[in-house]
């Protein structure tokens, strides 16, 4: 029985075992690759959850289940090797390898990202969201149009949502923030002074909080009420640009939205609906 067949068929797991199982499932290439104290690490979890899996799973240890995980990765060519998420090509690279390596980057940001994201937390999130009279959300630099879009998403299942453009503004909503809201905060490192500022007033007006973003980020905002981490092997700043945080973060937020929207489908097909004609180009007039 393999990896996953023994995932599949396992019972009696704790809350905490049954999440690693999924993280384990979802990326069995980074559970490989890992050592016990990695594979704590990057789930969110600790090396006696993880010790006990693999006991209720059927492996005598991890370095049993780690070999395991091996077995189901696809034979890889000997003159491949892994795609640097910061410079996925070099000098003179042709069409073919750039978009092999960025569908590279692509395929292990969403494996990695897709690992990490806790579905109680995302649970939480969404839940969050649908209780809420508006969503305000706060990010910056290239994550603004991500932001955007969540925004104009919301909007369209009939949710109140606003994605300011600049600090000035992100600040003056923050300000008039209060509990039957829920601010969202879309930040790969929370580095820029402005998010610590906004997490202290919406703090102070008991806002609840989501964060989209790496652990980095979660430490810097602990007070969030539900944290969706993403993929961090995106360099701050030894890098071309971003091919990898703004997949993890669209990913993030797309799922986010997904589950907000399920949690009263008929009611926000409804208002999908009733929008349509309004949003839709007239093409026999051009406007």
């Amino acid at each position: 029985m393999g990896l996953a067949e023994r995932i599949g068929s396992a019972t009696r797991l704790t809350p905490a075992e049954a999440r690693l199982a999924r993280q384990i499932a979802l990326a069995p290439e980074r559970a490989a690759s890992s050592t016990l104290t990695q594979l704590a690490a990057w789930t969110g979890s600790s090396t006696s959850t993880a010790q006990r899996l693999c006991r209720k799973l059927g492996y005598r240890g991890y370095r049993e289940l780690r070999a395991d995980a091996a077995s189901t990765m696809p034979a890889v060519e000997e003159d491949s090797a892994p795609v640097d998420v910061n410079f996925p090509f070099g000098a003179g690279d042709g069409a073919d390898t750039v978009v092999r390596n960025i569908c590279s980057v692509y395929a292990g940001t969403l494996a990695d990202t897709a690992s990490l994201i806790d579905r109680d937390e995302l649970e939480r999130a969404a839940r969050l969201i649908d209780r809420a009279n508006g969503v305000e959300i706060y990010t910056g630099s290239h994550n603004l149009y991500a932001g955007m879009l969540f925004a104009d998403r919301l909007l369209s299942a009939g949710t109140r949502a606003v994605c300011p453009a600049g600090d000035e503004s992100r600040l003056r909503l923050a300000l008039q923030s209060d509990r039957r809201r829920v601010a969202v905060l879309i930040t790969y490192s929370a580095l820029a002074p402005i998010y610590r500022r906004l997490t202290v007033e919406l703090r102070r007006r008991e806002t609840p909080i989501v964060l989209v973003g790496s652990r980095r980020a979660q430490r810097r905002i602990p007070e969030a009420s539900a944290c969706l981490l993403v993929s961090e092997r995106e360099s701050l700043q030894n890098r071309i640009t971003q091919f990898s945080s703004h997949v993890a973060i669209q990913f993030a937020l797309d799922a986010l939205f997904a589950c907000a929207f399920a949690r009263n489908y008929e009611r926000d097909m409804a208002f999908l609906r009733l929008s349509l004609p309004y949003t839709t180009i007239n093409l026999h007039t051009g406007r």
